[in-house]
């Protein structure tokens, strides 16, 4: 049999498995068994064996125990197969076997076990296996250091990463760049330094960061605040000629995004080829900014190009519709998920929940809720908030229960809607139960639902225990302060709303508008005009505010509570925009208490020329008509309600007896004892 130089055999099978990705490595492994040069070369063995590794791990393993002189190629190769499986255990194998054989691990052997243990997130095995690096003498090799880094930072010991960072002697661009990412990927509190600041550091020593570096550092900026900072990243990566490639355009494209620069995220976009990640990113840049037509239309020409969507683009494009509220390109994209067999990934099924809920389709939400064969958190989140958010408190609460009797642990956006479903409800009972079981599982001092027990309390009627929920707090928030301001407002406490208000504006926190709508309705309350023109002028010369329809809704209502009407009706002309139906109708309500039934005349009128469906005006009418005793007027008016087939929608109560609430208006009773058994 001829005779091969197994280097040259070696290169041309090399070729030939590079240039064949198909190729079945075992076609190679027969040729070089037949030649009778596979086991006399361990260079040749090792490059079958590299072959094996992206094929069929199992088969690697045959071959690796069939080399009969292995060298630290060999076990290198074999341990980077297994770090990329993330199979831990066959990696500490193989390395106590190398131990038992007195070979001595190199630098990739420890590379590629510390890659595992960072994807396999397995923080102890990592710790073992850095004390026999420090005992081999290669925690000061770079490769090494970088994989350390990054094993500790995956495991959640940032403060370890940064401080093998700054041990190691000899740091290249991957260790910058892997300690960068650490810290872009980090929570700020935990981080030593920010990513910005180490990335700044690294220019000034003139280590020119790469592609990847500039990847992980553009996460940093996150608002709109930091445009200018972001842009200059960008600049000085237009400096150093970084090609823009796929992931590094799909980063520039998501930062422009959070940081509000839409014009130069279409810019990148128009600049890259295009695949689903960079789609999806200029698809959520538009949606965080509102641009949701354009996200829709975007949308339109990636399925008209019939180009690959994964479930996360369709993710995105659900939650534009939603934000649209526009059920009908809801139900074709739903069509669309149909046809394409999305809805069996469960971020898909969730999303559909949500635009229905949004939608008022609540029907459609539940059957596909029911549908839908895997649930997980957001599932059952999304489908309380739903119902939430569609004022169905009892079956918010009944699907609250429900988690509760399955014994599994509800996700704190479930509790939050819980609390919610109580305020609907006005179910102090409830709402009390709710708050024992928060203290129980540790939540109470969450500010989410600590925000949340704030309004349910004010709702319901304990102002009292909203407030103590209040002072408890170690930190609060906007929602916070407007919560209680609002709760106050609500039970007529004026003087704790614009004391809470005072105190508000000590602390540094920056009033927004649905603050000052909660002080306009304390003074309209008990008639402070003077001080509800002070506040609503205090919105734009102190804190650079907008008025909105419902503070210029307020202050017709203070003005009209006041008998002020001439001034109230001024007021309404002089509004830079056309006064909504709720202005009119506040109109209307102060002008029929005070019997101006000119006006009523006027008001009535022109409401009805803007929503000729409404009854109130016909009613208001009909009442002004009896306290002036023109009884023919009042029974047309009567009659023209009935004629329309109009009516005033029913008040609605609640009433609580022995843990029972029942519905006045459909007489419909339900238990709330199971929020207790359940805690």
């Amino acid at each position: 049999m001829q005779s091969y130089d197994p280097f040259i055999l070696s290169d041309k099978l090399s070729s030939f498995l590079k240039g064949r990705r198909l190729a079945d490595p075992r076609t190679v492994h027969g040729l070089a068994f037949k030649l009778g040069c596979l086991l006399s070369s361990t260079f040749l063995s090792n490059n079958l064996l590299h072959a094996y590794t992206s094929s069929s791990v199992t088969d690697a393993h045959r071959l690796f125990d069939e080399i009969p002189h292995p060298n630290s190629v060999t076990w290198s190769i074999m341990n980077s197969a297994y770090a990329h499986m993330c199979r831990i255990n066959d990696i500490i194998l193989l390395f106590g076997r190398m131990l038992n054989l007195r070979i001595s691990p190199n630098n990739f052997v420890f590379g590629s076990i510390f890659t595992g243990c960072a994807i396999g997130r397995d923080l102890q095995t990592g710790i073992q296996i850095h004390c026999s690096a420090l005992k081999f003498g290669f925690t000061q090799h770079t490769f090494v250091a970088g994989t350390m880094i990054d094993m500790y930072a995956r495991c959640g010991k940032v403060g370890e990463s940064w401080r093998i960072f700054n041990e190691t002697l000899e740091k290249d661009v991957v260790s910058w760049t892997t300690v960068i990412t650490c810290l872009a990927n980090c929570d700020r509190h935990e981080c030593p330094v920010s990513a910005f600041g180490l990335f700044r550091e690294m220019i000034s020593r003139a280590v020119w960061p790469v592609g990847m570096t500039f990847v992980s550092v553009l996460k940093v900026f996150d608002e709109p605040e930091k445009l200018r900072q972001a842009t200059q990243v960008h600049g000085c990566m237009i400096k150093l000629e970084i090609e823009l490639d796929g992931p590094l355009g799909s980063a520039l494209i998501a930062m422009y995004g959070r940081c509000g620069g839409m014009k130069e995220a279409v810019r990148v976009f128009d600049r890259i080829e295009n695949d689903a990640v960079s789609l999806n990113s200029l698809l959520v840049a538009y949606m965080q900014n509102g641009y949701y037509k354009n996200a829709a239309f975007l949308f339109k020409k990636i399925i008209e190009e019939k180009m690959e969507i994964d479930p996360f683009v369709v993710t995105s494009m659900i939650g534009v519709f939603s934000a649209l509220e526009d059920i009908g390109k809801g139900k074709e994209i739903h069509a669309y998920v149909i046809r394409n067999d999305f809805f069996s990934d469960v971020s898909v099924g969730n999303s559909l929940i949500t635009l229905y809920g949004r939608c008022k389709e609540t029907k459609m939400a539940e059957r596909l809720f029911q549908l839908m064969k895997i649930k997980d958190a957001i599932s059952w989140t999304a489908m309380m908030t739903c119902y939430s958010q569609n004022d169905l408190g009892r079956e918010t609460f009944s699907l609250f229960l429900h988690i509760l009797r399955e014994g599994q642990s509800p996700p704190i956006f479930c509790i939050t809607s819980a609390i919610c479903a109580c305020s609907t409800i006005l179910s102090l009972h409830s709402g009390e139960q709710m708050h024992a079981r928060i203290v129980k599982m540790g939540l109470d001092a969450s500010l989410f639902v600590a925000n949340s027990l704030i309004t349910m309390y004010a709702k319901c009627g304990s102002i009292n225990s909203a407030f103590t929920v209040f002072d408890y707090m170690t930190e609060r928030d906007i929602i916070s302060w407007n919560a209680m301001i609002m709760g106050f407002s609500r039970h007529g406490l004026v003087k704790e709303a614009l004391h809470l208000f005072s105190e508000m504006q000590k602390s540094d926190v920056k009033p927004d508008e649905f603050t000052f709508t909660g002080i306009l309705v304390s003074c309209s309350r008990v008639g402070l005009v003077a001080e509800g023109w002070e506040y609503f002028n205090m919105m734009t010369e102190h804190y650079g505010l907008e008025h909105k329809m419902e503070h210029y809704g307020c202050m017709v209502d203070l003005l009209g509570r006041s008998n002020k009407l001439n001034e109230a009706m001024d007021f309404i002309y002089a509004m830079p925009f056309e006064p909504d139906n709720l202005v009119w109708e506040t109109m209307l309500a102060s002008c029929k208490v005070h019997g101006d039934a000119e006006l009523v005349n006027y008001i009535a009128k022109r409401i009805l020329e803007m929503k000729p469906e409404d009854a109130s005006p016909h009613i208001s009418l009909s009442t002004m008509d009896a306290f002036m005793g023109i009884w023919d007027s009042k029974a047309l008016h009567r009659d023209k309600v009935r004629s329309l087939g109009l009516s005033k929608e029913p008040g609605r109560s609640w009433v609580d007896v022995h843990s029972w609430l029942k519905d006045l208006e459909t007489g419909d009773p339900y238990s709330t004892e199971g929020c207790r058994a359940a805690a």
